[in-house]
Formats: structure tokens, sequence, C-alpha cells
């Protein structure tokens, strides 16, 4: 991290991977994900694939680590919408 820049990519890095932690959250203590939205969260993961490609053609670090996060994030969001909408219905 020699270059000053770095630092607002790795601060923005951290922001973007905290983004959805209370929504994460939320979700394990409600047992409820009927709220979120499959096109919300269908956009959010199109966007980080796009911003993971970008960052690896740049090779920076913080892009790539965030938008992985971010995805892994989403997905489990999706799983967890979808679990949750079978057990009501079940």
């Amino acid at each position: 991290m020699n270059d000053y820049k770095e630092v607002f990519g790795y601060f923005g890095m951290i922001f973007l991977t905290i983004t959805l932690i209370p929504q994460l959250i939320k979700v394990f203590r409600t047992k409820k994900a009927s709220d979120l939205s499959y096109i919300f969260l269908s956009i959010n993961v199109l966007t980080c694939v796009f911003f993971l490609i970008y960052g690896i053609i740049l090779n920076e670090t913080p892009l790539i680590i965030a938008n992985i996060v971010v995805i892994l994030q989403t997905l489990i969001l999706i799983y967890l919408k979808h679990e949750y909408a079978n057990e009501t219905n079940g």
C-alpha cells in the first residue's frame, strides 16, 4: 500500500463489505426475508460480478475482495429468502 490513493480503495472495500451485515443479522434473527426483493438481490449479484471482473482486469485488490464478499453475502440472503419462504409455506 505504497500509494495513498489505495487507502480510499481499502476504506471503500471495508464499508462496502459491511453494508449487508445488518440485513443478514436481521434475517437470521427474525427468520423472515419476504421483504427482500429477488430483483434487488439479482441486480446486486450482477453488479458485483461486473465490478469483480473490472477489479480483476485492473488488478485492484480492494475491488476484488469487496465484490467477492458482497456476492457471497447476497447469495446467502437469496438462500435464506428461499429457505424461510419454504418454512412458512410447508
